[in-house]
């Protein structure tokens, strides 16, 4: 990797893996690394822009971003955070292209990736098809693939912990008897759910 490359790395390493993703960047970048080897593409515009295309998330308070994993968020909630650690991106990769004097005509399609990395209907042009390509197959990555079935598990705890909540809403059940028997029900389906993975 270029001497510059591994100069933005640096800098924006504390900024990675902001979302319980530990490796998303790391690795969407060894993706990044591969792509331009073989697709007609500018690695002084791809490396740079998988490097720096998450950092946003950083910028937001940890609450609001995980919101985009929630279950319970509606469409228009996730898609906020997605704009949002978009539009924070930008301003972050910028300040960090400005410190290592990256190219400007260089820059300026970086930030354009940037910000509309998951948002943007269509490609602005094949060095952003690789940037989203890369950034993508870190789901179908060991370590990404590890990381959804860990979501997947929490959202079924939260689930269950939802779930027994409104049980013990005073106005569902008139009897305690009932209420007894749906949580003992309760615990046995999450047993079950734990025993499928």
């Amino acid at each position: 990797m270029k001497e510059i490359f591994e100069k933005i790395w640096k800098l924006a390493e504390p900024y990675q893996d902001q979302r319980e993703d530990d490796g998303h960047a790391r690795t969407s970048l060894e993706y990044a690394l591969k792509l331009v080897e073989t697709e007609d593409v500018n690695a002084d515009v791809v490396i740079p822009a998988i490097i720096l295309h998450d950092i946003g998330y950083s910028q937001i308070p940890e609450e609001r971003r995980m919101k985009i994993f929630a279950p319970d968020a509606s469409p228009a909630e996730r898609s906020g955070v997605q704009y949002e650690h978009q539009v924070e991106g930008v301003m972050l990769a910028l300040k960090i292209l400005r410190q290592v004097n990256y190219p400007p005509e260089l820059t300026d399609e970086i930030l354009q990736i940037i910000s509309g990395h998951d948002t943007r209907k269509g490609f602005i042009s094949r060095n952003e098809g690789v940037v989203r390509d890369a950034d993508k197959l870190w789901r179908t990555s060991k370590q990404g693939f590890f990381v959804a079935e860990e979501r997947a598990k929490k959202r079924e705890a939260e689930r269950f912990k939802r779930m027994e909540k409104g049980l013990k809403n005073k106005d569902y059940f008139s009897t305690k008897s009932a209420l007894k028997m749906a949580l003992r029900d309760l615990k046995d389906r999450e047993k079950d759910a734990k025993k499928k993975k």
